[in-house]
This record gives C-alpha cells, structure tokens and sequence, in this order.
C-alpha cells in the first residue's frame, strides 16, 4: 500500500492490525513514516484490485 501523504510504500505487515489507537477498530492503516492515518480498503475493492489468476487452455 502506498501513503497518500508521503506517498512511501507502507509494508503489508503494518496493514494488518487496526492501530488501536482510539480503542476501537477504526479501519485506518497509519504510515510508518509519517503517521497518516490512510483509510484501509474496503474487502470488495481489494478483490477487484487483486490480479486475475490465468485461466489454463485445454
């Protein structure tokens, strides 16, 4: 995932757990870089963003 603030590539580790800041499951991933707080995606848009697997030909 890419910070839309700093625009630095946040590690898929980091998006895995909300930040438990606020003390509740807030979906917002926060950069290890500069602190902003960038909306998770949603599980729909990252299916439709995931790559197609090929299909084999017969």
């Amino acid at each position: 995932m890419i910070c839309g603030y700093c625009s630095k590539d946040i590690p898929d580790k980091v998006g895995l757990n909300s930040c438990g800041g606020c003390g509740s499951r807030c979906r917002k991933i926060h950069c290890p870089y500069c602190g902003y707080a960038n909306p998770a995606p949603g599980k729909l848009l990252g299916r439709l963003l995931q790559p197609k697997p090929k299909k084999e030909e017969r």
